[in-house]
C-alpha cells in the first residue's frame, strides 16, 4: 500500500480511509508485538474508577493561556504558584500527578488538541505534542519512587474538527475525515508507552468532546478508527467514552457540564462549580462553589446511584474555574474533598437517606393556590428554568401556574422533591396533577428514571398516563405512573421531573407525588438479615445482609409497620454472599425490612 503525505489542505486524497495518510506517527509506541498485551494492566467495567481531564496547555514563559489578547488575566482561578507552570516542565507534571494520586484519581485524561494540521506546521496547538514527553517522564519518575500515579487516557478535544491550522471543517463521513479522526488518536498514543495506558477490558481509553464541531458524522469513523488502531497497536481497539451529543455506539457515555451539576450516565460527571468570568465575549455564568457544599452535595448524590465510573470536571481548567487542583484561591481543599469521596465511592458506600421533615412521609405536594411560607421547607417545589417559562396567574379566584409557549410550541414545568423525601435505588411513584386545559391532549410527564434508552440515560423517562378524570366542568385530575424512579436531580436545573405541554393552554393548580409500596419480587426470597448491637455505640445497630449477589438490597425502616422508608442499602457484588451496614437507632421502637432491587 503506498504511503502518502498530504501537505496542503487543498489536496484531497481519494480512496478508503486506510489509503489516506497525513503524517507518520510522531512517537515510537506503535506497531508493537501483540504479546505485550499479556503484561499490560487493565481495569474492567466492574471496577470503580475516578478520572479527570487535565489541561496542560499552560506555559508561564510564553504566557500561553495565562493572558487574554488584551493582556488581561485569562484565569478565573489560579494555580498555587506560577513557578515552572508549563507543559514543558517535567517537575510541573510530576507535582500534578502526585497531587492527583493524593486526590484519589485513577486516570488522567490530557486534554489533547493535536490533529494532522499541527505536525506539518507548528501552530498554536503544538503544545499538545510537546507536553506529552514531559508528562510521561514525570510518571516514569514517580513510578521509580514507588508511587502509584494515575494512568494515562486520552481526552480528544474535538474542537479541532473545526478549528485547526488548515481551517478545515472536517466531515467524518468521508475517507479524509475518517483518516483525520484516526490519526488524531493514533498520534497521541504513539507518544505514550503502553505501560502507562489507562485501559478498561484491555482497551486504552479515548474520551471525546462534543459532536457539534464535526461537519457531519456517522458510525463509520469510529468503526474505521478502531480497526486501524488494532492494526497499529498490537491488536487492541480503543475503549470509546463518547460525549452524549454523539448519536453513535460506544462503550460508555458521559455528558460534559458536570461542573455545573451532576450528570449521571454510564460515566457520571461532576465538579466543584463554574465561573468563566475571565473568558472574553461570553455571557456571564456562575455556579457558586458554596464553600465546597456544591461539590460535596453532588458527590453524595453520586454515591447513591451505583455508577462505576466518574469524571471529575475538571482537574485544572482555570479559565472556567472548574479546577479541584491546588490553587491560590482554595488551597488543597478540593483535592482533599475529592479523596474523601473517591474513597467512599470505591468502597461502594451508599449513604442513608437524608433525615428531615419529609423522611417518614409517603406523599409530598405543591399547591399553587396555597403558597407556603418561604421560611418553611417544601416537600415539592417548582423550578424556574430557561425552557420552562411560565407565569403565576389567578383563574376562577384561585392561583395557578400557566405554561408560556411564546418562543416554542413545546414548554415545560420543572419540579424537584425535598432531599429528605428521597430513597435509595429506585422506587415506584404515582404523580397526580390537577389542571385545566383547552385542548383534548394531555401534558406528558418525563421523570428521572432508569430507562437506559430514554434521553440522558433515563433522566427524561416518559411516564405512563394511568387515568384522567373530570373533577369539575373545567378541572381535570391526571394520574401518572413512574416505574423505577430515581429522582436524583438528573434534569435541567437539578429537577426530578417535568410536565411537557405541546398544544393549547394548560393551567396547573396542584401536584402530588406519592411513593408506592414495594412489591414482593416474583423470584422468591432473596435476602435475609441479622441485627446485633454495634460495639461501642448504643445508638446504632450492626446489620448483616445475606442475599443474592449482583443485586442491591435495600433496608427500610418503619415505626408502625404501615409506612416504610428506605434508609440505606448494600450492594452484593459477583461472588459476594454477605455485606454489612450500620443503622441508627432513632426511636425506642422501630422495625426494619430488607428488599432486593435491581442495582
Amino acid at each position: 500500500m503506498p504511503f502518502l503525505l498530504c501537505f496542503s489542505r487543498d489536496l484531497y486524497l481519494s480512496g478508503l480511509a486506510q489509503d489516506i495518510a497525513f503524517n507518520p506517527p510522531p512517537g515510537d509506541s506503535v506497531f508493537f508485538d501483540p504479546s505485550i498485551r499479556k503484561v499490560m494492566s487493565s481495569w474492567t467495567k466492574q471496577d470503580r474508577l475516578v478520572m479527570t481531564p487535565y489541561f496542560y496547555w499552560y506555559d508561564v514563559w510564553s504566557q500561553a493561556h495565562l493572558l487574554n489578547p488584551d493582556n488581561s488575566d485569562a484565569l478565573t482561578t489560579h494555580p498555587a504558584t506560577l513557578t515552572g507552570f508549563s507543559y514543558k516542565s517535567v517537575a510541573w507534571h510530576k507535582t500534578q500527578l502526585r497531587d492527583m494520586e493524593a486526590a484519589g484519581i485513577d486516570i488522567v485524561l490530557p486534554v489533547y488538541w493535536g490533529d494532522p494540521s499541527q505536525l506539518q506546521e507548528i501552530g498554536l496547538s503544538y503544545w499538545s505534542y510537546a507536553g506529552l514527553g514531559p508528562l510521561v517522564a514525570a510518571r516514569e519518575s514517580l513510578l521509580a519512587e514507588g508511587a502509584s500515579p494515575p494512568r494515562i487516557g486520552l481526552f480528544y478535544d474535538t474542537t479541532t474538527l473545526e478549528k485547526n491550522l488548515w481551517r478545515e471543517h472536517v466531515d467524518l463521513t468521508t475517507p479524509r475525515g475518517q483518516a483525520w479522526y484516526y490519526e488524531s488518536i493514533r498520534d497521541f498514543f504513539s507518544m505514550i508507552s503502553p505501560k502507562h495506558w489507562a485501559m478498561i477490558d484491555q482497551k486504552p481509553i479515548v474520551m471525546t468532546y462534543a459532536s457539534s464541531f464535526a461537519r457531519d458524522y456517522d458510525q463509520t469513523h469510529v468503526t474505521v478508527a478502531k480497526e486501524r488502531f488494532a492494526q497499529d497497536f498490537g491488536g487492541m481497539p480503543f475503549y470509546l467514552i463518547k460525549e452524549v451529543s454523539w448519536a453513535l455506539e460506544a462503550e460508555d457515555t458521559y455528558a460534559w457540564g458536570g461542573a455545573t451539576g451532576l450528570r449521571s450516565l454510564s460515566v457520571a460527571s461532576l465538579g466543584p462549580g463554574y465561573d468563566h468570568s475571565s473568558v472574553p465575549d461570553r455571557a456571564p455564568l456562575v455556579v457558586d462553589r458554596e464553600g465546597g457544599e456544591f461539590f460535596t452535595r453532588n458527590w453524595m448524590r453520586l454515591l447513591r446511584m451505583g455508577v462505576n465510573r466518574v469524571m471529575i470536571e475538571t482537574w485544572n481548567e482555570f479559565h472556567e474555574g472548574t479546577d479541584i487542583a491546588h490553587s491560590r484561591e482554595y488551597g488543597r481543599r478540593y483535592l482533599e474533598l475529592n479523596r474523601q469521596y473517591a474513597d467512599l465511592f470505591k468502597a461502594r458506600y451508599v449513604p442513608p437517606p437524608i433525615q428531615g421533615p419529609f423522611s417518614d412521609l409517603s406523599m409530598v405536594s405543591l399547591d399553587f393556590s396555597d403558597p407556603q411560607d418561604s421560611e418553611d421547607p417544601a416537600g415539592l417545589i417548582w423550578l424556574d428554568w430557561q425552557d420552562g417559562l411560565s407565569e403565576l396567574v389567578r383563574r376562577g379566584g384561585r392561583l395557578c401556574r400557566r405554561f408560556l409557549s411564546d418562543l416554542s410550541p413545546v414548554s415545560y414545568l420543572y419540579f424537584r422533591v425535598h432531599d429528605s423525601f428521597r430513597w435509595v435505588g429506585t422506587r415506584e411513584l404515582e404523580v397526580k396533577v390537577w389542571m385545566e386545559k383547552t385542548s383534548d391532549g394531555l401534558p406528558d410527564l418525563e421523570f428521572d428514571g432508569s430507562d437506559g434508552l430514554a434521553p440522558l440515560m433515563g433522566a427524561y423517562t416518559l411516564a405512563r398516563i394511568v387515568r384522567a378524570e373530570r373533577v369539575t366542568s373545567g378541572l381535570t385530575q391526571v394520574t401518572y405512573a413512574l416505574p423505577e424512579a430515581r429522582f436524583m436531580n438528573g434534569q435541567n436545573g437539578g429537577a426530578d421531573f417535568r410536565l411537557s405541554k405541546q398544544e393549547g393552554d394548560v393551567w396547573v393548580y396542584r401536584i402530588e407525588v406519592s411513593t408506592m409500596p414495594f412489591t414482593s419480587p416474583p423470584y422468591g426470597i432473596l435476602s435475609s438479615a441479622t441485627l446485633s448491637p454495634l460495639e461501642g455505640d448504643a445508638n446504632a445497630l450492626r446489620l448483616e445482609v445475606r442475599g443474592k449477589s449482583e443485586m442491591r438490597h435495600v433496608v427500610e425502616r418503619s415505626s408502625d409497620l404501615s409506612t416504610w422508608r428506605p434508609m440505606s442499602s448494600v450492594y452484593l457484588a459477583e461472588g459476594q454472599e454477605r455485606g454489612f451496614l450500620e443503622v441508627p437507632v432513632t426511636q425506642s421502637k422501630q422495625f426494619f425490612r430488607l428488599s432486593p432491587v435491581k442495582p
